[in-house]
């Protein structure tokens, strides 16, 4: 009966990843396109009357979501390696659209694509900081004090992206600043491939519960760059 369990779950697990959402997220992937029916937050008029005045007409509530887990044992941590995860997910019930067309959709999905480039640069700076930091037995602990700064790096990048999107396309509504950094964001999601975001790093977030023999720490260690949290 357990190992049928065992199975069934394992199959709703799959089934979770090969639709890459759950009710209330949905997670960045290659092949997965933001629709209109993902937009379902339901704002109110004093909200909808200050994006009008800025003239934006749509929500995509989009973040980069990380977590780092250690192992529970405390004799094993530098001898097994810390697991650091990082997550592009937009929020369904906080998004929506004020005018229902093709542009605002484009503008969305250029926003949610900058998302997914930001945990690449985490990725990335965390894997070139192990790399860099290659002490043997103790690599397995430098993840741990180097999460919160590459964490930040991600977080740091997406916005400075996404406020000249805002500026040079969303608020001024220009086609060719739109083409400008469609095209700038789909080079750097080509060149950055290696580090995009992994079946397994989705899974933990809707799992939303460390693998067996590790923890999530109540404290982590801070930004060595002194940026605090970085809110994205």
């Amino acid at each position: 009966m357990k190992f049928l369990l065992s199975i069934a779950l394992l199959a709703l697990s799959f089934s979770c990843l090969a639709q890459n959402e759950t009710e209330r997220y949905v997670f960045w992937q290659p092949n997965v396109k933001l629709t209109f029916d993902m937009f379902r937050g339901t704002p109110t008029d004093s909200v909808i009357g200050s994006c009008l005045d800025k003239k934006v007409f749509h929500c995509v509530a989009v973040g980069l979501w990380g977590v780092l887990d250690i192992p529970e044992k405390k004799m094993l941590r530098g001898m097994k390696p810390d697991k650091y995860y990082f997550c592009a997910a937009m929020d369904k019930t906080a998004s929506f659209l004020i005018v229902r067309d093709s542009t605002e959709l484009k503008y969305a999905q250029l926003l949610w694509d900058v998302c997914e480039l930001a945990t690449r640069v985490s990725r990335k700076h965390m894997s070139i900081t192990l790399r860099k930091m290659n002490l043997g037995m103790n690599t397995n602990s430098v993840a741990a004090r180097m999460y919160k700064t590459c964490h930040n790096d991600g977080k740091e990048f997406g916005l400075g992206l996404t406020g000249g999107i805002f500026d040079e396309v969303i608020l001024p509504r220009d086609e060719d600043a739109y083409r400008f950094y469609r095209n700038k964001v789909d080079s750097l999601l080509h060149e950055t491939e290696k580090y995009a975001t992994k079946a397994e790093e989705i899974e933990r977030f809707i799992r939303n519960t460390p693998d067996k023999g590790y923890i999530t720490p109540k404290m982590i260690m801070p930004d060595f760059k002194k940026r605090g949290e970085i809110r994205y």
